[in-house]
């Protein structure tokens, strides 16, 4: 489903806001379905069989393909319009590959969280949870990919983020904060939901 405004964009069908998708579905409500069920076979997928990659810009690509890929020609390519949400306007889509890839080095310093105590995960989990959001590199689907690609992130480091314990409203209010430079509450949600998944010294 298009959740964005963005003018004009060529990923709906004219007329429409429903994006435009290889079954062909013109029905907003019959999309949702199919984007709901195609997300949850792929997602389970996903977390079976995980991308292996560098946590770069590329990584999160992959990811987003592998989610999106059975439903939208696009998916895992950095969008060519520009959206925006409510009063959120993200990226300037000439931009998004640019500062995805200058953010996510950032990782490499910082040695991808790992032998970090969780105080510190979360914080710099929901750094870069909020930096990703803002820049929404995707024409949908930013959310779910991104929740991915830091749970990979957090697994490899020691740890579980336990997703489904977060309410998707909470999820839109962190974000929303986030987005004007207070992460504070996405890390408590982070923090809230955190589970090592071994012993840690």
């Amino acid at each position: 489903m298009a959740k964005y405004s963005s003018s004009p964009d060529s990923y709906v069908y004219p007329g429409t806001d429903v994006l435009i998708n290889k079954e062909g579905i013109k029905d907003a409500a019959t999309l949702c379905i199919a984007e709901s069920n195609s997300y949850l076979f792929a997602s389970a997928a996903l977390k079976a069989h995980p991308v292996k990659g560098n946590f770069d810009f590329n990584h999160l690509q992959q990811i987003h393909q592998r989610l999106f890929g059975d439903l939208y020609e696009w998916a895992g390519q950095a969008r060519t319009v520009d959206i925006s949400k409510g009063t959120s306007r993200f990226a300037n889509h000439q931009y998004i590959e640019q500062s995805a890839r200058q953010l996510l080095r950032q990782l490499q310093d910082e040695n991808y969280l790992r032998d970090q105590q969780a105080d510190t995960i979360s914080e710099r989990a929901a750094h870069y949870l909020g930096e990703l959001n803002a820049i929404h590199p995707f024409r949908d689907g930013n959310g779910r990919a991104t929740r991915h690609f830091i749970g990979q992130l957090v697994k490899e480091a020691g740890y579980a983020i336990q997703w489904e314990n977060i309410s998707q409203q909470q999820m839109t209010d962190a974000a929303i904060l986030s987005f004007h430079g207070d992460v504070s509450e996405l890390a408590s949600l982070i923090k809230d939901n955190l589970k090592a998944l071994t012993v840690r010294k």
